[in-house]
Formats: C-alpha cells, structure tokens, sequence
C-alpha cells in the first residue's frame, strides 16, 4: 500500500490525532454484521485526469482499475457538461446544468461562472446540493473530503452533510482545510506537523475520509454512508512560469515508464479552419515541449497517491465487511490537454481531450469488468446515485431541482460479455421503468477571460461557446456542433448569430482535425442549432426529453 496508511503515511493519521479536534478517535472499528439493504457509497474525484492521452490508463492508476474497473463497469462514453473545474464540480454536486446555475453577468460575484457564495442560505445549498436529499429523503450520512469549489466554499456544514473537510484545492504540501462536523464550530486545520516530509494532501484527504468511514461504521445504529472524496491531483500547481503537479515527496524519485506526453495526430497542429484562439496558436517551440512533458510525468507520478488513496479505502470497506454493499466511483471534473492544437496544456475547450471523462463504478449488482457505452455527464451523477440508493431506475426519484438523467437502471443491466456481478442481492427489487438513452448532451462553457499558460494564450472572452455532443442518432451518429460567441458583449447568448462555428464527424475524424460546418446541409445546421438552444434553455424534465429527441425530429420542424 505504499505511503497511504502504512509505513512512512502513518505520520498522516497520526497527525490528525494529534490535533484532538471532537472528530479524533481510534482506528479500531467493531465489524458491521450482515448486509444493508441501502448501499452505501464512495465517490471518488479527481481534478484534470484526461481519457483520451491515458491518464485514466497510466501505469500510475494500476490498482485503482483492478479494484474498480475490473470489479465493476466503466462507462465509455462520460462527460464533463463544462470543462473547467468549478464549474463542472457543480453541476455535479447539484445536478443542475450550467445555465441554471450560472451568474447573472459576467461581472457577478461567484466562482468562476457559478452562482454560489460562503453563505448557506443560498438556494445553490438550500435547493439545489446533493447532500440534504441523501440526508433527508433516503437518511444518509454525509461526509464531504477535500477540494470542493475553488472558491466560495462555505465554513460550516451545508445542508445535509455531517463532516465537512474541504478547500479548494490549495496546495499539495502542508495543505489547510476548512473543518465543521453537526454541532461543532467550524475552524481551519493546518497541516505542517508531519515528520520525515512535509504533509501530503491526497494522503491527508484519504486518511481523514478513512477515519471518518471507520467512527461512522463503529456506531451501533449507524446508517449508510455517502463519502465524497475530492483530491487535487493531477492538477499542476499554480504559480508563474511552467508549474507542475507535485508528487508525494515518497514518491518523487520514482522512476515510471511514460516519459513522453502523447504525440496524438492534433499535437501541435495547425488547424486554420477551428476557432480564431486555436488557428492563431504559434508553434510549440522544444523547450515547450520539453516542459509539456515535464508536466505529464509531474501529472502521472501524483496519480500515486491517488492509487494508494483508493486501495486504502477499498481495504477498509473490505474489513469493515462493507465492500459488497457499497458503490465506489472514480471520475475527475473535465479532461485536459498536453499541446494539442498547439495548447501546451489545460482544458476550457469543447474538444474531447477537454470533455470526456473516466468513469468506473463497482458496487452491488455491478457487473465485474464490463463495459457500458451509454451517453452521460456529471449532470446525470447524483440522479443516477439516487437511484441506486433507493433502487428505483425510473425519473421519478430524481428532484424537481436537477436537470440530469437517472441511469441506475443501464449500470444494473446485464450485457453480452458474460460477466456476474460483484454481489447479487435478491433482496432489492428494481422499481420502474429504465427511461430511454440519451442520445445527445449540451456542452456549456463560459469563458474566464484572458488566460496564459506556457507562455500561450488558452482562453479569451469570444471563446464561449456552446456544444451540442450526439451520440447514436441519425443521420449521422457521433458527432459535434459547436458555436462560439462573446460574453462580454451577449452573457445570455440569444443565439441569433454565432461569431464562429465547427462541426466533427467524429468517426471518420476522431481528433477534430477537419471543421465541416460549410459542408453540411443548411437543414441539417438549422436542426443541430435549433435542439441546442432548446437544451440550453432546459430545466428538469424538459432537459431530460431533449436529450432523448433525435435530431431529425428537429430537421421534421424545420
């Protein structure tokens, strides 16, 4: 196991005993007896894992795909609905798109584009978080662990949760939190204690959830668990110049086999037909690449204790005789680039390196090592988990406030790859009828303004866009719409002309080399723009049927 728990780790748990806050107890925990007939649930994130340049497949993250994916499914076609960190990080938290969440202009006060603050009164936490329907309809205990938003995270506990341990993703080395538990003061905590080497803040996050997993388990009437567990890595660390991520300092001389970021065909590629910020990007120059290479060993050694974080909660539930009845979910926020189109790195844009996601869960009547193509996003997260918390895979469990799609019922079906299930249990009969698959998701971004990373220019104000991704429809079935426009100028974005466009046949070009949009039939452009709009202008049930509507009923309209 590394230096999660054991060996040089040990000095992390210690530390958190040593402080002697209410929430310090020992690690011993008497074992549960039997099976709950509610699951409980692990939702592990993390911040910048990409798919497509195989991060989520680096020999780094090794056991984490042994002790999920080959023990549960993996979703193959998952989304971030923004790729950018606050945002997609609430969208998942609430269900609810970024336009139902947004700010009101682009100068309102929020994180990033969304409309949130430190103050609990606020419909974000009293309408719209995870936690109080988890608590209050399905009488869970909620713990939160780790970076949360990045900014405008609250002090105390926000409806419904129980622990409260979070930042906003701060630093990896001697890293602080927020601390609040139910009828306890909030205070800070501050890591710098730590003997041998500086505190490390996937290990802190992991060990503080572990302990958190252990007290819960301990109590006679304990109900089931929700723990939300949100690291930093491989995110870099902020700071002028070239940043890295930082690895463990245990693991920072360890030598791994990746060495080269991916030459993938779109690496530093001019493409004169996409959007002004991609067609004007200079050249990678060596000593860019050099450093865009840097960056990916620095991503991919952090992911270290990321695995080490997730065989140390696996091992728990495992003792605790809780592994069977608990769902565990590995995803990150939004993908991440490493000098495609010449952009040495980051994320922000509507291409699939920036959107599409990793996506694992093994939990009861998962099947073992299976594979699920079905269309989703972080909006579908929390209507899915509460579906399988109260075993129904029908809409009718999902709360009027979220817009995302409940999938229980594809995660628990069975497929042609002849595999069983982790744990089958008789006893929780499936209530309702699995909806229809989507068939498409609008992609929503609001850009940050003018952004420099490795000396190159990622984002810019006319960079907002929206993107309409479809997948398994007719008369194409994989493909990408997008139209760009300018937030300063039209934050609501009436849609009446959009300064830029692309389209990708994304079968026959996988890397989105070739912009279509002057080929495709006006018809065609007028259907994909027409159910775009619609989806962006969406709630709840609406969003739902939209996203189930095939484009040619659009194209009968026209």
């Amino acid at each position: 196991m590394g230096h999660f728990i054991t060996s040089k780790a040990a000095y992390l748990t210690l530390s958190l005993l040593l402080i002697c806050f209410p929430w310090c107890y020992s690690n011993s925990a008497g074992q549960k007896e039997g099976h709950r007939k509610q699951p409980n649930f692990v939702f592990i994130l993390t911040d910048d894992l990409d798919l497509t340049l195989g991060g989520a497949q680096a020999s780094t993250l090794k056991r984490t795909r042994q002790l999920i994916a080959s023990m549960g499914v993996t979703l193959t076609n998952w989304f971030a609905q923004t790729p950018v960190c606050c945002p997609s990080r609430a969208e998942l938290l609430t269900g609810r798109m970024l336009h139902n969440i947004r700010k009101s202009s682009t100068d309102a006060i929020g994180c990033m584009s969304v409309d949130v603050s430190e103050d609990l009164t606020i419909p974000f936490y009293t309408e719209y978080y995870f936690a109080r329907y988890f608590s209050d309809l399905l009488n869970y205990t909620v713990g939160v662990f780790g970076k949360h938003l990045n900014t405008k995270n609250t002090r105390d506990c926000p409806p419904g949760v129980d622990r409260w341990f979070v930042n906003g993703g701060g630093y990896y080395l001697n890293p602080s939190f927020y601390w609040a538990s139910k009828g306890v003061d909030p205070t800070n905590v501050h890591f710098d204690n730590c003997t041998d080497y500086p505190c490390y803040s996937t290990s802190v996050i992991g060990n503080a959830s572990i302990d958190w997993i252990r007290d819960h388990v301990s109590t006679s009437d304990a109900k089931p668990f929700f723990a939300y567990v949100s690291v930093k890595a491989p995110h870099l660390q902020d700071g002028p110049g070239f940043p890295k991520a930082i690895p463990a300092p245990w693991y920072e001389s360890t030598s791994i086999p990746e060495e080269i970021a991916p030459r993938t065909p779109n690496y530093n590629l001019s493409c004169p037909d996409h959007h002004w910020l991609v067609r004007n990007q200079p050249i990678l120059t060596n000593m860019q690449g050099e450093e865009v290479d840097k960056l990916y060993q620095s991503r991919l050694k952090s992911l270290l204790s990321v695995d080490d974080l997730v065989e140390g909660i696996i091992e728990t539930l495992d003792e605790l005789e809780i592994l069977d009845d608990t769902y565990v979910i590995f995803t990150s926020d939004n993908g991440f680039r490493l000098g495609q189109f010449r952009m040495p790195e980051a994320k922000f844009h509507p291409y699939e390196n920036d959107i599409r996601l990793p996506m694992m869960i093994r939990g009861p009547n998962i099947q073992h090592d299976s594979v699920n193509p079905v269309l989703g996003s972080h909006v579908d997260v929390m209507p899915t988990l509460l579906g399988l918390a109260a075993n129904v895979v029908d809409d009718s469990i999902i709360p009027e406030t979220m817009d995302g799609s409940n999938l229980a019922g594809e995660l628990l079906q069975s497929n042609d790859s002849g595999s069983t299930p982790t744990v089958i249990d008789d006893s929780r009969k499936l209530e309702g009828t699995t909806p229809l698959q989507p068939s498409s998701l609008l992609v929503e971004y609001m850009s940050l303004g003018n952004v420099v990373r490795y000396q190159h220019l990622m984002d810019t104000f006319n960079h907002t866009f929206l993107a309409l991704r479809v997948l398994n429809d007719t008369p194409l079935s994989n493909i990408k719409y997008v139209e760009f426009w300018d937030s300063r100028t039209d934050w609501e974005y009436r849609g009446e002309q959009a300064l830029e466009a692309e389209f990708y046949d994304l079968d026959a070009d996988p890397y989105e080399i070739s912009n279509l949009i002057h080929q495709i039939p006006s018809a065609y452009k007028e259907a994909l723009h027409k159910k775009m709009m619609r989806m962006f202008h969406c709630r709840g049930d609406d969003c739902r049927d939209e996203s189930n509507k095939g484009v040619d009923e659009y194209m009968k309209e026209s």
